[in-house]
């Protein structure tokens, strides 16, 4: 199998059409690890030469299971003018407080004034909350939100975090979209609006 330029330049088309708020590319959805660097460098250039000229607000995944290919990725997608940078803990193993600091120093560090999205998800092995996100924004000051994934299960902690780091941006998925933003979350990085637009839109 190969990256399938045709289909990703027409659903790229399709969601700027619909007027989404912003677009976003290779989370767990965009299988990011099913792409080398060869065909994510081709990705993130098809992407910027659709939706770069329509002004939209966009966002590159960063992800990958080494400190070295997110920082690699994060680069080049900061050097196409990504408005922001969406990424994981490398997840192949248990990481302690100390590792995780340094890790978002070193992503910090590598695209200052790019703003970071952490994809805080349980496959990383470690679910960060709101005390870790308060001590890692001494880190990483460039980190404006987070992807807070499994909302359901961990709603006390979604509310602590948005308590405790009222600087961040939380997004959860659409089935706990309306109740989180009444605690203060922000939105969602949808997969529904792939394929219903207006129905995500609406609601």
């Amino acid at each position: 199998f190969s990256f399938d330029e045709e289909s990703f330049r027409k659903n790229l088309r399709r969601l700027a059409a619909f007027d989404v708020p912003g677009i976003y590319t290779t989370g767990s959805t965009g299988e990011f690890y099913a792409l080398d660097w060869p065909e994510f460098r081709h990705m993130v250039d098809i992407f910027f030469e659709e939706i770069g000229p329509t002004g939209k607000p966009t966002q590159i995944g960063c992800c990958d299971d080494n400190t070295r290919d997110v920082l690699r990725k994060a680069e080049y997608a900061a050097s196409k003018g990504a408005s922001g940078i969406q990424f994981v803990l490398p997840y192949w193993m248990d990481l302690s407080d100390r590792e995780i600091r340094q890790y978002f120093k070193d992503v910090s560090s590598a695209v200052p004034g790019v703003p970071l999205i952490h994809y805080n998800i349980p496959r990383a092995k470690r679910f960060l909350t709101g005390p870790e996100y308060r001590r890692l924004l001494e880190v990483a000051p460039n980190m404006i939100g987070v992807k807070f994934t499994f909302a359901g299960n961990n709603f006390g902690l979604l509310q602590n975090a948005l308590q405790l780091t009222p600087e961040l941006s939380y997004f959860v998925a659409e089935n706990f979209l309306i109740s989180a933003m009444m605690l203060g979350a922000r939105g969602s990085y949808s997969s529904v609006v792939c394929t219903n637009p207006p129905f995500m839109l609406k609601m």
